[in-house]
């Protein structure tokens, strides 16, 4: 151990620094995160360089590009560094705790969990789970919460996680749209580029129009300029309204679909064999409130598999929520 801390002993903080200075390639960037001056940092990364008998960042005027063996020794110092905040985290959170915290999207708090929540309340017993909602999960440290629904489980490969919804997109309008534009029932290429509701679909990678088009094989309208929904909710309520057609996801729109507020409308395609994982941290015991919580996602989600959209959601409890 003596041997492998010595090259880097007295180093340590200017490691950090400089893994935040290649993240931002700016070290002015690197100061505000960190909380230091510019000229700290400047220092810090300065040591590093003498000690490493070369240049970590080519300098042109106020601009810095942080060099190849810059950038491998900062992946290597946010590797070693996210290990150890994740260790740090997992023995910090004490394990009586009688809290948990998921984050997941609006579309998913509002379509899939909150029909739910009164049946998954009744299953924590004395537990509370905490919902955080937000549809830029890139922007907050997955890694301080205690579970996340997420679409790409290879951000924090070292948290295990589970499938929860199989990928499934197709269109859908409401049975008074369907009235008004009948042409649709033939073909929806037959309608206007104007009665096309679009998703903002920010990280999430989920299908557009013209990749949903373009899977098909139909022949898309000349979308040109359009704004965009960037909730999911929204979305689905202008679609009720009657308002135009949209792109449905199976699992966001169960319950509508089994209301009757809304129809399916053309093939169904999929990208991927899952749009929704849940991730969690390590469970220490099956029986505390994260165990008990993961339990109930992996029988609703069994549930959901087995009856998409014919099986009867519980009523509704309002759940606490914060919205980042």
């Amino acid at each position: 151990m003596e041997k492998l801390i010595r090259p880097t002993a007295g180093s340590l903080n200017a490691l950090l620094v400089l893994e935040v200075a290649v993240r931002h390639s700016s070290l002015s960037r690197a100061a505000g995160e960190l909380g230091l001056s510019q000229p700290a940092v400047s220092r810090h990364i300065t040591t590093l360089e003498d000690r490493l008998g070369q240049p970590l960042f080519k300098r042109n005027n106020n601009q810095i590009t942080p060099t190849e063996n810059a950038v491998r020794l900062a992946d290597a110092i946010a590797l070693g560094f996210g290990h150890v905040d994740q260790a740090w985290t997992d023995i910090l959170a004490p394990p009586d705790r009688k809290e948990v915290t998921l984050a997941c999207t609006f579309g998913f708090a509002d379509q899939w969990l909150m029909p739910r929540f009164s049946d998954l309340r009744h299953h924590l017993g004395d537990g509370r789970v905490r919902v955080v909602t937000t549809d830029q999960l890139g922007d907050i440290d997955l890694s301080r919460l205690d579970a996340a629904v997420v679409w790409d489980p290879t951000r924090q490969p070292e948290r295990p996680c589970f499938p929860l919804i199989r990928s499934e997109t197709f269109p859908i309008c409401s049975p008074e749209f369907l009235e008004t534009h009948p042409e649709a029932k033939e073909c929806i290429s037959n309608l206007a580029a104007s009665l096309f509701l679009h998703f903002d679909i920010g990280e999430s990678g989920f299908l557009t129009w013209d990749k949903w088009f373009a899977q098909t094989g139909l022949e898309p309208p000349t979308f040109g300029q359009f704004s965009s929904f960037d909730a999911y909710p929204f979305l689905l309520q202008s679609v009720r309204r009657g308002e135009g057609i949209a792109l449905g996801w199976n699992g966001l729109v169960d319950q509508s679909l089994a209301k009757g507020e809304v129809l399916r409308l053309g093939p169904s395609v999929s990208d991927r064999e899952v749009s929704y994982f849940l991730q969690h941290r390590p469970v220490r015991s099956d029986n505390g409130v994260l165990g008990r919580m993961l339990r109930w996602f992996e029988r609703a989600a069994s549930e959901q598999a087995t009856h998409p959209r014919s099986a009867r959601l519980p009523e509704s409890e309002g759940f606490e929520n914060q919205h980042l």
